[in-house]
């Protein structure tokens, strides 16, 4: 299983990786890994106290690298993709609603001449701002490894807490990027196998790769509903 590391190209020593979902963030600092949690809804003056205990000066930081895993997002080709119709592109895929309090970023996929547009709420932004007044600041989704990555047959699949990064290609063309939340073995396992109906994919051990770490227990769970993952053993 090839590991997923969002940040295996950042590893100046003034260099901060973060991870921000709905809980908190989770982050990376230096040449040694570190983690942390924090919750959004502590004071700043918390929150700033939490960084200097875990040897880390936001006054001395030069970049932050910033990580978001969630369904808010849209794969749009380049030659539609402006500031003119990029908005009205997102309200149509994901609601009017969905777009108030977010900000829009953008990253570019080379592979598909698309862009992936995703949204980011604002009270994160600022309060990221805040902290790192000094550092460049630069927002990443976590769907962009994958793609970037993926295996030319078959499905690609990381995952990031309780959400699944698939990417799908047949013939080494894209046909489905997706995120998919699931609180259950069951549900996962569903959905794959739906996706595996859907496009008539052949199944055996090479239909799926993983990337990154994929816990044990869900990993045995999987492989209960004939879904094929790493170190476990699987008739064909």
């Amino acid at each position: 299983m090839e590991k997923l590391n969002s940040s295996s190209d950042v590893d100046s020593l003034n260099t901060l990786v973060l991870h921000l979902h709905e809980d908190g963030l989770e982050f990376q600092y230096g040449q040694e890994l570190s983690s942390g949690h924090i919750e959004w809804n502590k004071s700043t003056k918390i929150q700033k106290d939490f960084w200097e205990k875990k040897g880390i000066s936001p006054s001395t930081l030069t970049h932050v690298e910033v990580f978001l895993c969630h369904q808010h997002f849209l794969l749009i080709p380049h030659k539609y993709d402006s500031p003119i119709y990029r908005i009205g592109f997102l309200e149509k895929a994901l609601g009017e609603e969905t777009l108030v309090g977010q900000e829009i970023h953008g990253q570019s996929i080379p592979s598909e001449a698309a862009n992936l547009l995703f949204l980011i709420p604002s009270e994160w932004k600022d309060l990221i701002s805040y902290w790192f007044p000094l550092a460049q600041i630069s927002y990443h989704h976590e769907l962009e490894h994958l793609l970037l990555h993926s295996q030319d047959n078959g499905l690609s699949i990381s995952i990031y807490r309780h959400q699944a990064n698939i990417v799908l290609r047949k013939s080494g063309k894209l046909v489905l990027a997706n995120i998919f939340p699931f609180s259950k073995a069951t549900e996962l396992a569903f959905y794959i196998h739906s996706i595996r109906d859907s496009y008539f994919l052949k199944w055996n051990p090479a239909s799926i790769h993983w990337f990154g770490e994929l816990d044990s227990i869900l990993a045995e769970e999987l492989a209960q509903f004939k879904i094929f993952t790493p170190s476990i053993s699987h008739e064909a």
